[in-house]
């Protein structure tokens, strides 16, 4: 049992027996980390799972607050990894997509195939006024100057957003492209050529093989747990056998099984890479989707020979019409 899972599961026991009740505060991170003699991550990670089990909830800048719901009706603990065929396949899933995508359209029902949020959850009309302000005051040159990698101000921004979550990248690192999507291409067709294996998880998100299909590559799928992610043992036995010359994985939040990867492991996962020197295409569109104090840090976080190309988005939590990736 690793250090957060022997921690959370002392204060599950704690819950249960009636030691701490519902509305009860838990102890700040870091009173916790101290008198256990564990790292803040540690804490936290043990937070994540207990609140993941709808035992404690995080109340904004107030800490993590003892909940009754996951007393009784807390999902059991997932064992189960998929267990694909491990052979290169080639792919034809397009007609499949767009039943995927046409049925998302409706506004009848909730779209469990398609991450989409709800389009009322945006600040659309904050959005307009922000975008009427800023065309008023336009550059006409900013049309042309900005053409080829995007907007200098922008990429500046997102340089400061990486630099927020202890990652320095340069903005003359970042391009901005239509969309996420359009930057998952752009970095799948940057690494491979047709013909070639990429490594994928099994389920994966349904655009990723779609991707593969249209550049004619061939997708090897390595079992994914649905709450510790992809199985790096089998990874790695997968990229002895098959060559492949790249991977795309979601490490945070995995559409569609919703994992994550702790921080130990996503570092692993880029050592393991990089013995191989494999490039990793880091779908990491969902991670503003988080609950807690801090957003988990993408497996670019660890990467010291620039291996990982991290693509991501706002269109998951803040303007999906922009298409800004």
């Amino acid at each position: 049992m690793k250090r957060y899972e022997a921690l959370a599961a002392d204060i599950e026991a704690s819950i249960r027996n009636g030691t701490l009740k519902t509305g009860d505060r838990l102890p700040s991170v870091r009173h916790t980390g101290q008198s256990r003699g564990v790292s803040a991550s540690t804490v936290f990670e043990a937070y994540y799972l207990l609140e993941a089990r709808g035992l404690v909830r995080a109340r904004d800048r107030s800490g993590y607050y003892v909940t009754g719901g996951g007393l009784r009706d807390a999902p059991p603990e997932s064992t189960l990894t998929s267990r694909p065929d491990d052979s290169p396949k080639s792919l034809d899933v397009s007609d499949q997509v767009f039943d995927i995508l046409e049925a998302s359209m409706s506004r009848k029902v909730v779209p469990f195939g398609s991450a989409f949020p709800s389009p009322l959850l945006f600040p659309l009309a904050r959005l307009g006024q922000f975008m009427a302000a800023s065309a008023r005051s336009l550059d006409p040159w900013s049309t042309v100057d900005d053409l080829t990698p995007g907007s200098a101000a922008l990429r500046r921004q997102i340089a400061l957003r990486y630099l927020a979550d202890g990652m320095t990248v340069p903005a003359e690192e970042i391009v901005v492209t239509n969309g996420a999507l359009e930057a998952l291409n752009l970095c799948l067709s940057a690494v491979t050529r047709p013909g070639d294996a990429v490594i994928v998880e099994s389920p994966t998100f349904y655009a990723a093989l779609q991707a593969l299909e249209r550049m004619g590559l061939r997708a090897v799928e390595v079992p994914t747990h649905p709450g510790e992610g992809i199985d790096l043992e089998a990874l790695e036995q997968a990229i002895a056998a098959h060559k492949p010359t790249a991977c795309w994985l979601m490490t945070t939040f995995q559409n569609p099984l919703g994992s994550l990867m702790s921080d130990a492991k996503k570092k692993a996962l880029v050592e393991l890479l990089a013995r191989h020197q494999l490039p990793l295409i880091e779908d990491d569109v969902y991670a503003e989707l988080y609950f807690g104090e801090r957003r988990p840090p993408p497996a670019k976080a660890f990467d010291t020979q620039g291996l990982v190309l991290h693509c991501s988005s706002f269109s998951k939590c803040l303007a999906p019409g922009y298409r800004i990736g």
